[in-house]
């Protein structure tokens, strides 16, 4: 591993485990792991005090105090540099990487951190050409409080974690620590994502809510004054939370209590959201409130106050980069900041002018200053830190001017998938030639982060008619009119594009035409520089249920094996078969992309510079990158149903030069700098140029 700390940060203490078991012992009206009682059941003129103790034991809040306390005033804050950019040190040890959303995978009647600990599974990763995996989210989830709600609202919410622990089903920390020591034999770095700026409804938000002392600030919410009772919407129970009313939230504009206009509800790329309401609440000081608070996406999706004066969100933050990097070990850190992007008081001057054009970067506070400092927290304790969210192209260049190592290339797989499905290659031209215009390094992006089931079409509001693509996406993809967002993996994609349905796609005579079209999308994860994201769904071929497009990217996704089951099989089964007997096939899909995932690596790829985007014939589409050794690599692609030649004029320092297929097919010599490629119908070629 890579400047990994070793000491364990914060340690669980007997005297606190008796008093939570005592505390435990007095509260009888807890419904295990249910959060708070009905209200009718209170007793007392204020919340019980054996009960928020409780739930203090549980909070984010004081397992933050708990990490910290081992970090500060050591000399452990002097080891690494917070202001270090290094990117290329991770691009070499890593630059490819097994996405693993536990949600999306199924280990059997095994934790999941025992099974990717398994040392059959290590090899595999070794021997594919993975350098790195990535596992979330890893948090315990808000479904344990009875709050969960919609786990990714419109494909772009983010997950409802709401705690700093694992999730139970992922295994004990024994189970972790077993996987990061094996990993670091088989020098495979670890990853992970953050705590995500909105989360659920936890003991945090829950003890907010209750008024308990030191938890004030740690989410965007107010109680409201009687007065306005009348104005909000009937709730059957505390936690029966209902989205404000316009009505309501204009007169409570106009009286102070809530900005008129936050500067990010003016965004077209922003997630949405609103102020919320909460049902009536007894509070630790015997007061019963409703309160407002800033949800994104979902109402069970409260967004944590970056920017209050208590710091108390900060300092749960810190707490995660310093569990994550150091504790843990994990050498990536993946953070989702979106719904802090703009979340400010949106200033108007008279005349009706802005004080700069929307969507500037200035304007979008305090989200550039919560990912420039989670940087530099991450940098502090040895890590690396990858921006996750769906953002405009237009902010790349600005975010990567800051302090955070790698951005997500979110345009080059919805845009891959649109040319797929409706053989127009034209937005991904567009898509993929705006940031290299702009200076952005190819080599600090993201790529096919969080993508192995669902697709998100923003990227083409910055694209001429992008509403209509967005729209016509999702009627290709079977998605919902209304959606920014499908859920969808490569191999469904690839079925609808080639119009079968799942069991006709898994039939042997339709094997050649899926493969092909699996790897041609697969193909503009792989083939450009930067990190790269596999999941287990891109490996193994699974489908997404058609007409499935629900408000959860896991609800009725495909759930496939990570690895063995103990002879069970998922159903329905993937198209190309689970990874062990993959593994065991060297003509399989699986060694087809490992072929792939080596050569990129062996020739540095990952490190090069993407020089030039060509556009073809028809639903054609080439990327020609540079690599550091001045070779060059080129990936061409016919996306349209039928044979094409695609004649590439290559620039003039590659006049004269050879050209050799990475998979071993013909190629015709260069004339001067005009290369002539054949290539079949959804076909992906790479070559190497020397």
């Amino acid at each position: 591993m890579i400047f990994f700390l070793r000491r364990h940060v914060a340690g669980r203490r007997v005297a606190a485990l008796l008093l939570l078991a005592l505390v435990a012992a007095c509260a009888p009206r807890r419904q295990a792991d249910a959060g708070p009682p009905d209200p009718g059941a209170v007793l007392l003129p204020r919340a019980d005090p054996a009960y928020l103790q409780w739930l203090e034991h549980q909070s984010m809040l004081r397992s933050a105090a708990q990490i910290t306390a081992g970090i500060s005033g050591t000399r452990i804050l002097w080891r690494n540099s917070a202001a270090a950019l290094r990117p290329n040190l991770l691009l070499e040890a890593a630059p490819n990487w097994l996405d693993v959303n536990p949600d999306l995978v199924a280990s059997g009647d095994r934790p999941l951190f025992a099974v990717l600990a398994e040392t059959d599974f290590l090899a595999f990763l070794s021997g594919t050409g993975f350098g790195g995996i990535y596992v979330a989210p890893a948090g315990e989830r808000a479904d344990v409080w009875g709050s969960a709600g919609p786990a990714r609202p419109d494909g772009a919410a983010g997950d409802n974690i709401v705690s700093l622990r694992f999730a139970h089903g992922l295994g004990k920390d024994d189970d972790f620590k077993n996987l990061a020591d094996g990993l670091e034999k088989f020098r495979i770095q670890l990853g992970g994502s953050l705590l995500p700026a909105a989360t659920g409804m936890g003991p945090d938000f829950m003890l907010q809510a209750r008024r308990a002392s030191r938890f004030d600030g740690i989410y965007a919410m107010l109680p409201v004054p009687p007065k306005y009772r009348e104005m909000l919407p009937a709730s059957a129970s505390e936690w029966d939370c209902k989205p404000l009313s316009p009505a309501a939230a204009a007169k409570f504009a106009d009286d102070g209590l809530l900005p008129a206009r936050l500067t990010r509800d003016g965004l077209p790329w922003a997630t949405r959201g609103g102020w919320a309401v909460t049902g009536e609440i007894h509070g630790a000081d015997g007061q019963a409130r409703r309160w407002l608070y800033r949800y994104s996406g979902n109402v069970s999706r409260p967004v944590l106050l970056w920017q209050d004066p208590s710091g108390n969100a900060r300092r749960i933050f810190s707490a995660a980069a310093i569990q994550h990097t150091g504790a843990q070990r994990q050498a990536l850190a993946a953070v989702r900041l979106e719904p802090l992007m703009g979340l400010d008081a949106r200033q108007d001057l008279p005349g009706g002018l802005r004080a700069a054009p929307g969507g500037q970067w200035s304007e979008l506070t305090p989200g550039p200053e919560a990912l420039d400092d989670m940087a530099r927290e991450v940098h502090r304790y040895g890590g690396w830190l990858a921006q996750a969210d769906v953002l405009p192209q237009s902010l790349t260049r600005r975010i990567l001017n800051g302090a955070v190592d790698f951005a997500r290339d979110a345009a080059a797989w919805p845009a891959a998938a649109y040319a797929l499905l409706s053989g127009d290659a034209g937005p991904l031209a567009a898509l993929l030639r705006a940031p290299a215009a702009q200076g952005v390094e190819y080599s600090r992006l993201v790529r096919g982060l969080d993508e192995g089931a669902r697709v998100d079409w923003r990227a083409f509001l910055e694209v001429e008619n992008g509403a209509e693509l967005i729209r016509k996406a999702q009627h290709l993809a079977g998605g919902a009119a209304k959606n920014l967002g499908s859920l969808a993996t490569a191999a469904s994609l690839a079925a609808r594009a080639l119009r079968l349905d799942a069991k006709r796609a898994a039939l042997p005579e339709n094997a050649r035409a899926m493969r092909q079209a699996c790897l041609s999308l697969l193909s503009w994860k792989i083939g450009l520089p930067g990190l790269v994201f596999l999941s287990p769904h891109d490996l193994t071929g699974a489908l997404a249920p058609d007409a499935a497009v629900h408000a959860s990217a896991n609800d009725g996704a495909a759930v496939v094996p990570v690895w063995e089951m103990n002879g069970q099989r998922p159903q329905p089964a993937p198209v190309f078969g689970a990874l062990p007997v993959q593994w065991a096939d060297g003509a399989s899909f699986l060694h087809s992309v490992r072929n792939l995932l080596l050569a990129r690596r062996g020739a540095g790829l990952h490190q090069g510079s993407l020089r030039a985007i060509v556009a073809g014939p028809a639903g054609c589409a080439a990327a020609i990158s540079e690599l550091p050794d001045g070779r060059h690599w080129l990936l061409a692609t016919n996306f349209s149903a039928v044979p094409r030649d695609f004649s590439i004029n290559l620039p003039q320092e590659m006049r004269g030069k050879y050209a050799r297929d990475i998979a071993g097919g013909e190629v015709s010599g260069i004339q001067g700098n005009r290369l002539v490629l054949a290539l079949d119908a959804r076909q992906s070629r790479h070559l190497l140029i020397f």
